[in-house]
């Protein structure tokens, strides 16, 4: 009996452990997804902003004010207004280790007008053409079954990119590489290297390859 009772305390004790195991692990993925909803959503935000800046350009608006937004004691991303347009709101955040975030960004082709990439490549729509930021559908990127997707539609139909593994960025993501102003201009760096550069106070906006 003794021997028995020590066996079954051994079980209890191995069955108890497992499932605390389990529990931890579901509540690790649980807060990772939760990670990954939020870096999401910080994306489509910064995604719909871009699309904000190209029609500032092109309609030669002037930075008002630039306020950093704060995050328990981090500068997280920066509220930019304008003379006429709409405030936007950037993040400038980096990607966790071991996550590949599809980069999104903009570049003026040798048309003129400005065109979404995709990891420095041109996005493309299902007919193979080049999608417009300025007057385009804005892309809406979502993470599904631990896959990137990314839609050029408004969320009619959605494309499958890399794997969302790892752990998001701290506070933001990949989109804007650098932040930074002075007196005259406010300084865009994309993820990619492509620099916007944005007149302060009304003076003449200027874009930098």
């Amino acid at each position: 009996m003794k021997r028995f009772l020590l066996l079954l305390s051994a079980l209890l004790l191995l069955l108890t452990s497992c499932h605390k195991a389990i529990w931890d692990k579901l509540n690790d993925h649980e807060a990772r997804i939760a990670r990954l909803e939020t870096f999401c959503n910080q994306l489509n935000t910064s995604i719909a902003s871009l699309q904000s800046l190209v029609n500032v350009i092109n309609a030669r608006d002037y930075v008002k004010d630039v306020v950093p937004v704060n995050e328990a004691g981090k500068v997280i991303g920066y509220t930019i207004t304008f003379g006429a347009s709409s405030p936007v709101t950037i993040y400038n955040g980096k990607n966790g280790e071991d996550a590949h975030t599809p980069l999104i960004g903009i570049k003026k082709d040798e048309d003129g007008f400005w065109y979404w990439t995709l990891d420095g490549q041109w996005l493309k729509d299902g007919d193979g053409r080049k999608v417009r930021a300025d007057g385009g559908p804005t892309p809406r990127m979502k993470i599904e079954e631990d896959f990137w997707w990314v839609s050029y539609d408004n969320g009619t139909s959605w494309t499958q990119l890399g794997k969302a593994v790892g752990n998001p960025g701290e506070n933001g993501d990949s989109m804007f590489r650098e932040v930074r102003q002075d007196e005259r201009f406010l300084y865009l760096v994309l993820a990619d290297g492509e620099e916007i550069k944005i007149a302060k106070g009304g003076l003449h906006w200027v874009y930098v390859d």
